[in-house]
């Protein structure tokens, strides 16, 4: 006959089995905070085992995101509407040797584009994909366009992952974490003055933030400059919320601009990346570069295009790689 269990005795059990979902539960949680911020590369799982060509200088723990600037002509039309590719970046992130290589390319290099059998603007990439694809799917269409045919002209280089953001979206960022400050270099003067800025030291809101970015001088073939600003103060961002602290608080405000955003990376992965950048990585550790080349028209047409120096690329690549 089966005695049964004292009232003690079933309180000591049921005592025990809540204390072992609390002690599961708090290790579960401590081993992926201890992911994210001292183990981020464990969060990327990728096999180099067939890799060939430009990727065989890669490391098992060398992890490639592309970075793409989105920009539309409309006000605010977040994904709804076909979009220009105006910001262009490679950001090889080495976590063994807490290292980051960031390669640019102008918007108006003259590339093959994925799919469509023709040579035009990298920048037109996600329009090609968009207008082919079926309704439903042609921003992922646009996207992937713009991928493939950025892996295809970097001489095959793998693109691990992707983030794209809308300018509305990067601009609420810099509004959320409470602008940059910057010494714009000369005067930048726009269509009103709120797309204005004056030169000399200030604190750029996001307004001010994306007018840096975008402006471009009267010569259509300016895009080379503007892609030197672009880096000059990509990189007076990363050492501001640094110096500030204000990488901690780009995951928390994460939702406030998560719908301008379309990216593969998980969420855990975005805090790794973030908490890297905030805490591991030093402004001298990172190494920017930018691809060269001469301006064209082809056919004598008004529409100028950026050919590339390959043989500079080549050794470019291979000295980021």
């Amino acid at each position: 006959m089966t005695r049964e269990l004292s009232r003690k005795s079933r309180l000591y059990i049921s005592l025990g089995i809540i204390a072992s979902i609390i002690l599961v539960s708090f290790a579960i949680i401590f081993f992926g905070v201890y992911q994210v911020y001292y183990a981020p590369a464990s969060l990327f799982s990728h096999d180099f085992s067939n890799s060939g060509g430009v990727e065989e200088y890669f490391e098992e723990r060398v992890v490639n995101v592309a970075v793409l600037g989105l920009h539309n002509r409309d006000e605010d039309n977040t994904f709804g509407d076909v979009y220009f590719v105006d910001t262009i970046m490679v950001v090889a992130v080495n976590f063994d040797q807490d290292r980051l290589n960031l390669l640019a390319v102008p918007r108006d290099s003259y590339v093959e584009i994925a799919h469509a059998g023709v040579r035009d603007r990298i920048r037109q990439s996600y329009s090609y994909g968009y207008e082919q694809a079926a309704e439903g799917s042609r921003h992922e269409a646009g996207l992937r366009c713009t991928l493939d045919t950025l892996s295809g002209f970097l001489d095959g280089v793998e693109l691990d992952y992707y983030i794209a953001m809308d300018i509305e979206g990067l601009k609420q960022l810099i509004d959320v974490m409470g602008g940059v400050y910057y010494n714009v270099e000369e005067p930048m003067i726009g269509f009103t003055p709120r797309e204005s800025l004056d030169a000399g030291p200030q604190l750029l809101d996001g307004q001010g933030y994306l007018t840096y970015l975008t402006y471009r001088e009267p010569d259509s073939r300016d895009d080379l400059n503007r892609m030197q600003r672009q880096r000059k103060l990509l990189r007076a961002t990363f050492e501001y919320f640094q110096e500030m602290g204000l990488f901690n608080y780009v995951i928390p405000s994460y939702a406030a601009y998560r719908e301008h955003i379309m990216t593969d990376l998980s969420f855990n992965q975005v805090a790794a990346l973030t908490l890297f950048a905030g805490e591991r990585l030093e402004a001298e550790a990172i190494r920017d570069y930018s691809l060269q080349g001469e301006y064209f028209r082809p056919d004598g047409g008004e529409t100028y295009y950026l050919e590339i120096d390959r043989e500079y690329m080549e050794a470019l690549l291979e000295d980021i790689y």
